[in-house]
């Protein structure tokens, strides 16, 4: 993060703000931080100093941290709240996060809260960001008039349904939803075979177009027009439809009155004129040859503004010919309405109807031509009518740049995101998520699949778990990687969310998923470099412990041979001034060691904290960091923890433990034979017994035996060493109460055994499927 933060931190010991600020500063963090610890201070800063994020302890002077989230959460700012405490439990540090804390830190794991701290601000981002988005689609989705709904073939219900359908249809969306039979009982009972028609298209994959009367909740008869798009599943079966309904009530009325003019052209020939002049259509009757016999006000309008310059607006002209001069119309489309006219007129077709673009010198304009036979015995020929629909299609092209603007936000965010209905097939996706499934596997999404179709077998329970969260509104987040088909890896930050209705029932599944690959290099590196430190301080505290010790034994000395000298009388002056001095001074040096070696006690019982271990994880992380020395030396490491897999343990000495006998093996292989690496776990009553097995040099015990795990103790002197390695090994396999023996053959191999005595609370006991599922997912981790 390049910004700098500003951080409020609610802390009353000085000395644990200033340990907060350091962690913060390794992890080259930017920032600006306030400390308060008075209760009306911190009501102040967060309205004053706008925090990005606010740390706090839990016991301070005047109240806690409870009831500095339950003050920030009154405010109503969407602002970040991290624990950061040494005294209290782990169980209320969770219950804390239940009432909407971030995270919380431990001030002896203070290591972690840089990461924490950017998780939490980023974390917070997107939520406001993507409630934003949300707020902006359903208001861009409850503006429009038209209807828009989706429903569930499968179970004969409605998925989702507009707020458009209380104006239009006059049932609020909940009654609907509630009642889906409402629909079809609403259809005009003469209309209601337009729907069977329209079943067995959509059966047969065909989008319909179906216009039909509706009695609505308050007894209007109006006119709908209803666009269907049928959504079928790999075996043909139809098992969702999309649509769209709009009133045309207007327009069917428009219609219904062309048409009885239209009659009463055909019945009284005497009142034609007046009847056509009524009509807003550019209306012209023509006989059987094509010519003009009759037209309305609109025609002759239309024909001025088309400049054609007619005789008498063109009445006795071949309708055809006056057609190819018409201006802002597209020939094509002139073509297609001349052989409508044609065919109408040969009685080739019942009717013709065409919409087509007309440019004109001042505006753009849409038009329907609709060309219908006269049926009069005494008078063959047709009419035709020109309306202006530019309405009705201004309305269509906004509904489709609506839809446009809607996909735009889906294409245009840099997660990966699947819809799922609540069947949890796939509705939708955007073309992130195509491209990391393209690079994934070779199984492309596509919609009506279900979303099994795209994890392994074995995860399939864990699939389904998460699927019942977040049916039940939970949001579920974790961390996963990917093996793209190059063979490198991904890692992606994965969210499952439940898509709610306004009655918050369940209407289908977003799965999104954000690259973090960068970001997980970059923790996974500072998790190896803090590792590494740990590691080389203990080594420091054992080396300071050694030399303390052996300082100790030739300060006593000197202490014992001062003493000896300042028992005896001296007449020089001086020399009784050097031996006091002499005597100061060793037991300065003395009270120096001693501090030393009770701070280093100290010290040890302070940072030596049992926790929970996954002995494959200890594998697979020893694994990546020395990858390189495996893919040098061809070794191979075969793990099988089936019996014990976790321990209640010190980690930092189980992991040198592991790394050293690992690193032993590989050292000391046959110059021929790629090193092959058995390491197995067993439980005994009380006892965890972990077995080492190399196929390796082997070590002559008969020769050795005895000061195998003494210090600076070498035997093969081929390679480099300094014989510390299996001294430290026994010290600290010794410190977690355990025990470790050999087992060797020149040539054939070396097994090492370890016991490690456990009480009930340190070792955890898991079902068969327990252990499975989390093999499974180790092995998806790091393979």
């Amino acid at each position: 993060m390049n910004r700098t933060l500003k951080i409020l931190h609610l802390e009353d010991v000085a000395t644990d703000a200033e340990l907060v600020s350091v962690a913060l500063k390794r992890a080259n963090i930017m920032f600006d931080k306030l400390v308060v610890d008075i209760k009306q201070d911190y009501i102040n800063a967060i309205s004053e100093f706008v925090p990005d994020v606010i740390l706090s302890d839990h016991t301070l002077p005047s109240f806690n941290s409870l009831e500095a989230l339950n003050i920030l959460k009154e405010s109503g700012l969407n602002i970040p709240f991290i624990l950061v405490t040494g005294t209290t439990s782990e169980e209320f540090a969770v219950d804390i996060m239940k009432a909407g804390a971030a995270d919380y830190i431990f001030k002896d794991r203070i290591q972690r809260l840089p990461s924490a701290v950017l998780n939490s601000i980023e974390k917070f981002q997107l939520q406001a960001e993507t409630e934003r988005a949300y707020n902006e689609l359903s208001l861009l989705f409850n503006t429009i008039d038209e209807v828009f709904f989706s429903r569930d073939m499968v179970n004969s219900k409605l998925v989702q349904i507009s707020p458009a359908c209380e104006k239009i249809l006059g049932y609020y969306p909940s009654e609907l939803l509630i009642n889906p039979g409402i629909w079809s009982q609403m259809i005009y009972f003469e209309d209601r075979h337009i729907w069977e028609e329209s079943y067995e298209k959509l059966n047969n994959g065909e989008t319909v177009i179906c216009q039909y009367r509706i009695t609505r909740k308050d007894q209007q008869i109006r006119w709908i027009e209803s666009k269907i798009i049928p959504a079928r599943s790999d075996n043909g079966t139809l098992f969702k439809i999309y649509g769209v309904a709009r009133d045309i009530t207007e327009r069917k009325d428009s219609e219904e009155l062309i048409e009885r003019n239209h009659q009463q052209l055909l019945e009284a020939s005497a009142t034609q004129a007046a009847i056509l002049n009524a009509l807003p259509p550019n209306i012209a009757l023509l006989n059987e040859k094509g010519k003009i016999i009759a037209i309305n006000e609109s025609w002759k309008k239309i024909t001025i503004s088309n400049n054609l310059g007619l005789p008498n607006y063109g009445i006795g002209y071949n309708y055809l010919a006056i057609s190819e001069k018409a201006l802002g119309v597209d020939k094509v489309q002139v073509a297609k309405i001349a052989k409508g006219i044609k065919d109408v007129t040969l009685r080739k077709k019942t009717e013709f109807s065409l919409e087509y673009l007309c440019h004109s010198i001042t505006e753009k304009k849409w038009f329907q031509v609709i060309v219908a036979p006269l049926t009069d015995s005494a008078l063959k020929g047709v009419v035709v009518l020109h309306i202006d629909i530019t309405d009705r299609k201004q309305a269509e092209l906004s509904l489709v740049q609506s839809e446009d603007n809607l996909r735009s936000v889906f294409e245009n965010t840099d997660l990966c995101v699947v819809l799922f209905d609540n069947d949890l097939k796939m509705v939708s996706f955007n073309s992130n998520a195509l491209d990391l499934s393209a690079k994934r596997s070779s199984k492309k999404l596509k919609t009506g699949n279900s979303v099994f179709n795209y994890f392994k077998k074995e995860r399939k329970s864990f699939i389904e778990d998460i699927v019942k969260k977040v049916k039940n509104k939970e949001t579920v987040c974790y961390e996963t990687v990917y093996v793209t088909n190059d063979e490198s890896e991904e890692w992606f930050d994965v969210k499952w969310v439940s898509v709610v209705n306004k009655k918050m029932e369940n209407t289908g599944i977003i799965l999104t998923l954000r690259n973090i690959t960068e970001k997980k290099n970059a923790d996974m590196e500072r998790e190896k470099i803090t590792a590494e430190l740990i590691r080389r301080n203990l080594d420091l505290e054992q080396f300071t412990y050694i030399i303390s010790h052996n300082l100790r034994s030739h300060v006593a000395n000197i202490k014992g041979l001062s003493n000896l000298l300042n028992c005896y009388e001296y007449a020089d002056e001086e020399c009784i001034g050097t031996l006091g001095a002499l005597s100061h001074s060793v037991n300065s040096l003395d009270k120096v060691i001693i501090d030393l070696n009770q701070i280093l006690q100290t010290g040890n019982q302070v940072n030596d904290k049992n926790e929970w271990v996954s002995l494959p994880v200890i594998c697979e992380e020893i694994r990546s960091e020395l990858q390189s020395t495996f893919l040098n030396n061809n070794a191979t490491l075969n793990c099988d923890f089936s019996q014990i897999s976790e321990l209640f343990i010190l980690k930092g000495y189980l992991y040198s433990v592991f790394q050293n006998l690992i690193i032993n093996s590989i050292k000391y292989r046959k110059v021929e034979t790629d090193p092959i690496i058995n390491i197995t776990s067993k439980l005994n009553g009380d006892k965890v017994i972990i077995y080492f097995n190399d196929n390796g040099k082997g070590i002559d015990l008969a020769k050795h035996g005895v000061q195998l795990f003494g210090l600076y103790k070498r035997f093969d002197h081929t390679v480099e060493g300094k014989g510390m390695g299996l001294f430290m090994v026994k010290m600290q396999v010794e410190s977690i109460g355990g025990t470790i023996s050999v087992k060797s053959e020149i040539n054939k191999g070396t097994e090492f055994t370890i016991e490690l005595f456990v009480g009930k609370g340190q070792i955890a006991i898991e079902s068969k499927e327990t252990r499975a599922n989390k093999q499974v997912m180790v092995e998806k981790k790091f393979n």
